[in-house]
């Protein structure tokens, strides 16, 4: 993921209009909250794997 690109993507979104960036904002804490939900089984057993 580049995230100058991500940067400039958001600064495009600040200048649209505001509705715009409240519906952007939500989906993107949804798309990571999701993909922090799918990874902590992950994480717990990358943990369990090096406790040994």
């Amino acid at each position: 993921v580049n995230y100058d690109d991500l940067r400039a993507d958001y600064d495009r979104l600040l200048q649209n209009a505001s509705p715009l960036l409240e519906l952007s904002q939500n989906t993107t804490f949804k798309i990571y909250r999701k993909a922090y939900q799918k990874s902590l089984p992950l994480l717990c057993a990358v943990r369990k794997l090096v406790k040994k």
